[in-house]
């Protein structure tokens, strides 16, 4: 499996009393396949997956790789706590069809590059999936060394890439500057839509978008103007630049961005795992944000 290309960050759509809505995932599913996207990477950060015990975990990951159908790639989340709670995952992540794990550094504790590098051996010797490092210091406060990358992409084939979300483009030639002397197969995508540009033209292989939920083809159209050299990348950059303010709706940004998509009716409902639902302020504002991007006979309808 090649990490490339524009992968969304699936939402988990849940009912109004906190259930999980299959019926809407799958269509979510369904729609962003048929838009162009090159694979899909349901229980990450953007999809809540601290918030579903193991059984519910086991549910999402079966909805989309039945929506799916083998048509794309499906990277599943399968981080936890610790490391044994993490290669669990993995386990059932691989027994239900999942393409490859997208692993973050082990939570909680600050451990050393040797700690952190025997936790993603460990989940890649608990399956036969191919696994991705996923380095988000924003909130483990645990970042992905240059120095470490380099190790996992010369000593462990069974690495095949890292997701950065980082704020620093920077850390995303470091990172490439680190792997790809020595793994030229060694994908590196970006998790923030605006460094899109940048990191993809020094060698980054696109990116595990979030606002690709709410905003697939801008997206899609970025990336692959990216990939094929087109001289419209830049036009392309500031229309989803012009939609990046989808992430300051709320804080966290995931009742933000799923009160857009429900806005869009990508989603029938806005509702959040970590309290009854977003607040009347941020349903409002995902409400405005949407309306002027919806087309013009869809706001007529609306009215």
């Amino acid at each position: 499996m090649k990490l490339s290309g524009l992968w969304p960050a699936l939402l988990t759509p849940l009912t109004e009393d906190g259930a999980i809505d299959h019926p809407a995932l799958t269509s979510l599913v369904e729609d962003l396949v048929t838009r162009g996207i090159d694979g899909v990477v349901p229980l990450g950060s953007t999809g809540e997956f601290t918030e579903f015990d193991a059984r519910e975990r086991r549910a999402i990951l079966q909805t989309v790789i039945a929506a799916i159908d083998h048509r794309v790639p499906v990277l599943a989340g399968v981080s936890g706590l610790s490391t044994v709670e993490t290669c669990e995952h993995a386990r059932v992540a691989a027994e239900v069809g999942a393409d490859a794990a997208l692993v973050l550094p082990p939570m909680y504790w600050k451990v050393s590059d040797d700690r952190i590098f025997d936790h993603f051996v460990s989940v890649a010797d608990a399956t036969d999936l191919p696994v991705v490092a996923y380095d988000f210091p924003g909130l483990t406060a645990q970042p992905l060394t240059p120095a470490l990358l380099q190790r996992l992409a010369v000593e462990e084939p069974r690495v095949i890439g890292a997701k950065l979300t980082v704020r620093d483009v920077m850390a995303v030639t470091a990172a490439l500057a680190a792997t790809r002397p020595f793994r030229s197969d060694f994908s590196i995508v970006t998790g923030f839509e605006d460094l899109i540009p940048a990191a993809m033209w020094a060698g980054a292989d696109g990116a595990i978008s979030g606002m690709a939920n709410v905003v697939p083809d801008e997206l899609v159209a970025l990336v692959n103007a990216i990939e094929e050299g087109k001289p419209d990348s830049a036009d392309r950059h500031r229309a989803v630049m012009a939609d990046f303010d989808v992430y300051g709706l709320s804080a966290p940004a995931i009742p933000g961005i799923k009160a857009a998509a429900a806005a869009l009716g990508r989603i029938p409902c806005a509702t959040w795992r970590l309290d009854a639902g977003p607040k009347a302020s941020v349903l409002d504002a995902a409400a405005a944000w949407a309306a002027v991007r919806k087309p013009s006979s869809q706001r007529k309808d609306a009215a």
